[in-house]
């Protein structure tokens, strides 16, 4: 019989045992710092935390998935502690936080919904609601839904969004990344880095669950009575691609880092949002956004394109972007976008007037979209200073990438384009006019 040997010793001269280190591990095992169980094609760890593996390097590491840590075991109920089992008035009813009730009665609601049993959610219970849930579902009331739209639309969306999300269970996982986003986003601002990041990470949860339902939900014939649900989730969704930007170092950020077909997922987006109005028609009689369907009525920029009134560039800009006599939106890409900044320029992005910031984005044509994705000069010229002006807004969801992206814009131009048609000269003037040349940005 062999010997038995404590691990524990006596006296300071104990030393840890040397333990071999695998060099065959996943990337993202190797970023967290924990050993890797090198499974293929997927190891273990990467399963349960919810993001591809990455064994060849090809992938983004920590790039997130639809399986793994975000579908958590739910569907036990809360627990409701118990009170003495007898009174001096007979038994005692349980006792239950305001907030275990609330837990209760929306979870209730949401296995009730139509889009409930898609798939197999229902019996998972990946959507189901906790206590901590109804704290952040608070802050998007009060608060993280007065910030998206106009000022006309946000009172609309506060009194529609959280009757919608408590039968759709896609809509509430979106509410929930949102707020979450902007806790991070606010948390960040104050300095509290640790607190940004944790919010950031669960709200990138909530977005991978709530996209992998709405989802399997198109893919199924559309319910109408999921139609304002459906065009609501379009738009928080719109607010939270435009909102996440995963990095800050402007040397990794588009466009100057390497392409990837994630490249311009917030503009491809809005491709998306149109096919969504197509299928909810949230100008319909009888949907909740009816009224605000309309708002597109209120913004200038429609009449600016009918207008088309480019006497607002300058002369070095009108002859940049080939914009003359003959010019006109169908014939030159870079007509509409000009013509727009052009009248945006001397406008600070505001709830009341961020509708005519976003049209720039909602107008693009394909052929201007295809010239940002393969980088051309001219067309990230127009888009840097398109971000120029967001990132000096009151609206949170769009500062951020416009300062980030933006920044990129402008040493991409100096770098590959310093000396030709005087592309980072314009830029440096156009910025000239909107900040001081000592002024510094925190982003």
């Amino acid at each position: 019989m062999p010997s038995v040997v404590s691990r524990f010793q006596d006296g300071p001269e104990r030393k840890r045992k040397a333990h071999a280190k695998s060099r065959k591990g996943c990337g993202n095992c190797k970023i967290r710092r924990i050993k890797c169980d090198e499974t293929r094609p997927h190891c273990k760890k990467c399963v349960s935390y919810g993001v591809s593996c990455n064994y060849d390097g090809k992938k983004p590491t920590l790039d997130l998935t639809a399986q793994g840590s975000f579908q958590v075991d739910l569907t036990s109920a809360p627990e409701i502690p118990q009170g003495p089992k007898d009174g001096p008035f007979g038994p005692r009813m349980p006792l239950m936080s305001i907030n275990q009730a609330t837990v209760c009665m929306i979870n209730a609601s949401l296995e009730r919904a139509p889009t409930s049993n898609v798939g197999n959610w229902q019996q998972r219970g990946l959507w189901t609601i906790t206590e901590e849930d109804i704290d952040t579902m608070r802050r998007f009331q009060t608060r993280t839904v007065l910030t998206i739209g106009t000022t006309r639309t946000a009172p609309a969306y506060r009194d529609c969004i959280w009757n919608l999300a408590l039968g759709h269970p896609f809509l509430m996982q979106m509410v929930l990344s949102l707020t979450l986003m902007h806790d991070a986003h606010l948390a960040s601002k104050n300095g509290d880095h640790l607190v940004a990041e944790k919010c950031s990470k669960d709200a990138l949860q909530r977005w991978n669950t709530g996209t992998t339902i709405f989802n399997q939900v198109l893919s199924r014939p559309i319910l109408p009575s999921s139609r304002d649900a459906l065009w609501a989730t379009a738009a928080i969704m719109g607010s939270l691609v435009f909102a996440y930007v995963e990095t800050t170092d402007v040397e990794k950020s588009w466009p100057l880092k390497p392409s990837n077909p994630n490249d311009l997922d917030w503009l491809k987006l809005s491709e998306g949002k149109k096919a969504i109005w197509q299928i909810a028609s949230p100008n319909r009689a009888d949907s909740v956004f009816n009224s605000v369907s309309k708002e597109h009525f209120w913004a200038l920029a429609a009449a600016w394109i009918n207008q088309d009134d480019t006497s607002g560039l300058s002369n070095s800009m009108t002859k940049l972007m080939d914009i003359g006599p003959e010019s006109t939106i169908k014939n030159n890409p870079y007509h509409l976008p000009a013509l727009l900044l052009s009248h945006l320029q001397h406008l600070v992005p505001t709830h009341d007037n961020v509708l005519n910031f976003l049209y720039f984005m909602g107008c693009m044509t394909s052929e201007y979209k295809m010239l940002l994705e393969t980088k051309d000069p001219r067309a990230l010229l127009l888009l840097g200073w398109w971000f120029r002006m967001l990132e000096v807004g009151e609206l949170w969801w769009l500062t951020r990438r416009a300062a980030v992206e933006g920044r990129a814009v402008k040493v991409w131009l100096e770098r590959f384009y310093g000396g030709e048609e005087g592309l980072a000269q314009m830029f440096e003037v156009l910025g000239a006019r909107r900040f001081p040349a000592n002024q510094m940005l925190i982003i």
